[in-house]
């Protein structure tokens, strides 16, 4: 930014002009009439006042307004670092966007799979991710009892939400799994789309795909504990709570941030093994209880059918709206997650 000395005096035009020939002066006849005296009203001294010293007020006051715009802007542009150095956004109601992490690639610029970079890249891959605690009795139920019970409910976690048939639609071997008396109610939560919370099912038609080849991330664990339901029965209460990442076949994956072709679910679910000496033989085995999910980078279409699909923003080459909470960290809370 350049200015011009205040010390140099503004270069004016002439006042007068030369004549470069001499010519002959007229005198007029009014001048040579004797002069008159005329005494200066307040109004004529304020006039000649202004006349002889109007361009330094000027250029004073212009100085003044110059200082001021100057300092506004200094003052500006140093609260502006100031909120920026403190964190604090630029004006109310605009917070800075942090930028996505960059997507790290090998020495083509190809991503190095669909995991690197997140929290899903230290998780185990399938069934290996599903580890039980040891089998203790639980009065009234004995060891092997309990052992039984863990041992339904790591087929029921497997068929829910890694076999392939599942996922493809089919969910004929997770209801084997259960009770007689509970295949029928959860046959209906399959067909009203209200099974996501036990069980994945991907939308064949949406694009991009299910990508099978890198596997499906989990991490989780698994409690237990003997109580009494509601209606007085004995029941061997298991309590599983995982986290479920599953890949698309993003094109260009590359052109993203870490984890754009990921659809993440997380749940807890509550299992229940009644005491055989309390049910009859229909309701011998293994009921859903209870089931909450959280869903990150699906569309809402596909989870109001109850199955997932990858959310893609070309524009913004960003995932879908983040849940109300960190889906991958401790505080999480059965419900935290997308609405539609």
């Amino acid at each position: 930014m350049t200015s011009e000395d205040p010390a140099s005096p503004p270069t004016t035009a002439a006042r007068y002009s030369v004549a470069t020939e001499p010519e002959r002066i007229r005198v007029l006849d009014w001048m040579r009439e004797p002069a008159t005296e005329h005494a200066l009203t307040r109004r004529d001294r304020l006039r000649l006042l202004w006349e002889r010293h109007a361009g330094k007020l000027l250029g004073g006051v212009g100085a003044v307004v110059a200082l001021v715009v100057v300092a506004i802007l200094g003052w500006s542009g140093f609260s502006a670092v100031q909120r920026i150095h403190n964190g604090e956004p630029l004006r109310p109601g605009l917070a800075r966007s942090p930028s996505p992490a960059p997507r790290p690639v090998d020495e083509s610029g190809n991503s190095l799979g669909p995991f690197v970079a997140t929290p899903a890249e230290k998780y185990a891959v399938g069934e290996a991710a599903i580890t039980l605690p040891a089998a203790r009795a639980a009065a009234p139920f004995t060891a092997k009892q309990v052992a039984d019970a863990l041992a339904m409910v790591k087929q029921a976690l497997v068929q829910g939400r890694l076999d392939v048939s599942m996922l493809l639609g089919k969910p004929d071997k997770f209801l084997a799994l259960l009770a007689p008396e509970d295949r029928d109610h959860v046959r209906k939560e399959f067909a009203e789309g209200a099974s996501l919370g036990y069980a994945t099912r991907t939308d064949r038609d949406a694009s991009p795909e299910l990508e099978f080849r890198d596997g499906i991330r989990a991490s989780g664990t698994v409690q237990y504990r003997s109580t009494v339901d509601r209606d007085g029965i004995r029941v061997l209460e298991i309590s599983t709570r995982f986290i479920w990442v599953y890949s698309f076949d993003l094109p260009r994956p590359q052109a993203y941030p870490p984890g754009a072709e990921l659809v993440t679910l997380r749940d807890e679910v509550v299992w229940h093994v009644p005491h055989p000496e309390d049910v009859r033989s229909t309701s011998r085995g293994l009921w859903v209880e209870s089931a909450d999910v959280t869903v990150l980078n699906a569309t809402c279409p596909a989870l109001r059918k109850g199955l997932i699909d990858l959310e893609v923003e070309p524009e913004r080459r960003l995932p879908a709206a983040a849940p109300t909470g960190d889906i991958y960290g401790p505080g999480w809370r059965p419900g935290d997650g997308e609405e539609c």
